[in-house]
């Protein structure tokens, strides 16, 4: 919640309504029909839904040294022209950055990624050195907010998929075995799921905090954490993405698109 201290909600239109129906859920008080669903919802909209998801609001992250072709195992590619993450933002970078590296993962294994991105003194590290080493390379340092919600976003999916892992073969199992499962798509899905509910907690934990206290606030947060959690994975989980370079124009267009899809999950459109 370290992210939301200082931050200053955005006012008037939409976000009056939401601010309103917020507060009557944190307090119990109001209309009974204001559950986790509306307030996700309504707090997409009157963030932008995907064009303002796409820019972010200040941030963005750099492609990683070695975000490449893959040879997807479904589906066809398209498009050409490089393109950086520039225009975008960290969450949105992040993603493309993330998805790259899983895709090589699934195609080439760790070992030989690790090696075409520059990145061989990680091989045969601990679990712990590994995953550091990636978090620095696909989300950069947490230099504004949006950057800082990008990384803590992919260090709860890096906490969702190798919990378990201690050395290195422990980590390209468990990577293999998440895509197994969950799909690259999935997982991409679920990154963006765990944005958009830090970004939730940046516009009202605090508020939430000075209206009902630190421990109603946090339960009524889980409850919102929860509700993104379970319609991510029960609607997403197990697609394919089509084969891409993502270093180019296509790769940010996959991109879009899970992030598109996962809006969609909540009743948002465009």
């Amino acid at each position: 919640m370290g992210t939301s201290r200082g931050y200053k909600m955005p006012k008037g239109g939409n976000w009056t309504p939401l601010k309103n129906d917020a507060t009557d859920f944190v307090q119990g008080t109001g209309s009974a029909d204001i559950k986790p669903s509306n307030l996700v919802t309504d707090f997409i909209r009157a963030f932008g839904g995907l064009a303002g998801l796409m820019r972010g609001s200040g941030g963005t992250v750099p492609l990683s040294s070695a975000t490449n072709t893959v040879r997807a195992k479904t589906g066809g590619g398209g498009g050409a022209g490089a393109a950086g993450a520039a225009g975008t933002s960290a969450a949105v970078g992040t993603a493309r950055n993330l998805g790259g590296f899983l895709s090589s993962v699934a195609d080439l294994g760790l070992e030989k990624t690790l090696r075409e991105r520059g990145l061989e003194s990680a091989v045969g590290k601990s679990a712990s050195d590994v995953t550091d080493t990636l978090l620095d390379e696909f989300a950069g340092p947490a230099s504004t907010l949006d950057n800082a919600l990008a990384r803590e976003s992919l260090a709860d999916i890096r906490d969702e998929i190798l919990n378990e892992a201690e050395t290195f073969e422990d980590v390209e199992k468990q990577l293999n075995a998440a895509i197994d499962e969950l799909g690259i798509f999935g997982i991409l899905a679920s990154f963006f799921g765990h944005y958009i509910f830090k970004m939730f907690c940046r516009n009202f934990y605090e508020e939430w905090v000075k209206k009902v206290g630190e421990t109603k606030a946090t339960s009524s947060l889980k409850e919102i954490e929860e509700y993104i959690r379970s319609s991510v994975r029960a609607k997403l989980t197990g697609r394919s993405v089509t084969a891409a370079d993502w270093k180019k124009d296509e790769g940010k267009q996959v991109t879009e698109n899970v992030l598109t899809e996962t809006l969609e999950v909540f009743g948002v459109t465009g």
